[in-house]
């Protein structure tokens, strides 16, 4: 009795080029036969998983030519480096978020709120094409309890839209960061443009850094200038103002003498090498409980001189 010849699948041992490691793939009975009978044919592995076609995810500074917008639409919960990253849609935002006002906070953010169903107040930012492909490489590779976290992301045919958590208070009024820092920099990253507008507090006084699209990817050699950051940050926190002369100081020791924490701190962030070096210093490992911030937070709530405008 003659049957049909059962189909097969092979295993073949690809050779990578360029020295990459060698990878199996899957070929079934019928493409065999066309691979025998037209020797040298390139015919696609279909359901081959090439290691040597996965490039390594690099960074948008590395390549000198910005991507499409459409071509940063990514799969949902597509993974890289074993992370889950943001969904990114191809559709407006304004289609499931409506616009409350817009908002000077670290830069320029619209404060919305989700049509249905209701989930608290969201930040939106905007980004040009030429600045789309950094933005969401950052905002997918950035994560941490001290930085500002994303919720979700749109392409339209002229910009990308990141939605951020709505953190409506910046470091103008309030204090710390620097776990924040720490993770940068074991990340590979600095921030480069810390400033008292982008490190951001909730109503819950939880203490974030925002605009991970301003992270560059640490050459190495170079000043710290994420700590050289924190002397002027220090300096606005005590006194307000910075010197004219760029010195690092303060001008009323009666309020902060010379011994204090505060101006310890501040003397120390002109020498540190790295965020880390500050964490064993004695402000930094005081325990104060966000609890304790909430007149403060409340104060700077309603007194906070911010631009803003809204629709009618």
């Amino acid at each position: 009795m003659n049957s049909r010849p059962r189909p097969t699948t092979n295993l073949y041992l690809l050779d990578a080029k360029d020295g990459a490691t060698s990878h199996l793939a899957l070929e079934s009975s019928d493409k065999q036969a066309r691979r025998s009978n037209n020797p040298g044919s390139k015919i696609p592995l279909e359901n081959a998983t090439s290691t040597s076609s996965k490039k390594k995810r690099r960074s948008p500074e590395d390549s000198g030519q910005p991507t499409a917008i459409d071509e940063l639409i990514s799969p949902k919960h597509a993974r890289i480096d074993g992370r889950t990253t943001l969904e990114t849609r191809n559709e407006s935002p304004w289609e499931s978020y409506e616009k409350i006002l817009d908002l000077n906070l670290g830069g320029a953010v619209t404060v919305a709120q989700r049509r249905a169903p209701y989930s608290g107040l969201v930040a939106i930012r905007v980004f040009s094409p030429a600045d789309a492909e950094k933005a969401l490489f950052r905002h997918q590779h950035v994560k941490h309890d001290h930085i500002v976290s994303v919720l979700d992301a749109f392409t339209t045919e002229a910009s990308l839209y990141i939605v951020l958590e709505h953190l409506p208070i910046s470091l103008e009024q309030i204090v710390e960061g620097a776990n924040g820092l720490v993770y940068l920099e074991g990340e590979g990253f600095e921030h480069g443009s810390l400033k008292c507008s982008c490190i951001l507090v909730d109503t819950r006084g939880n203490i974030k850094i925002a605009n991970q699209q301003c992270c560059e990817s640490v050459r190495g050699g170079g000043e710290p200038r994420d700590v050289r950051a924190l002397s002027r940050i220090m300096m606005e926190l005590m006194q307000k103002y910075i010197k004219d002369d760029g010195a690092i100081g303060v001008d009323n020791l009666d309020r902060w003498p010379s011994d204090c924490d505060a101006v310890t701190f501040l003397s120390h962030t002109t020498s540190a090498r790295s965020a880390r070096e500050l964490q064993d210093h004695a402000l930094l490992r005081r325990r104060t409980r966000k609890e304790d911030l909430m007149g403060l937070i409340f104060s700077a709530e309603v007194s906070a001189r911010r631009e803003y405008s809204c629709s009618a």
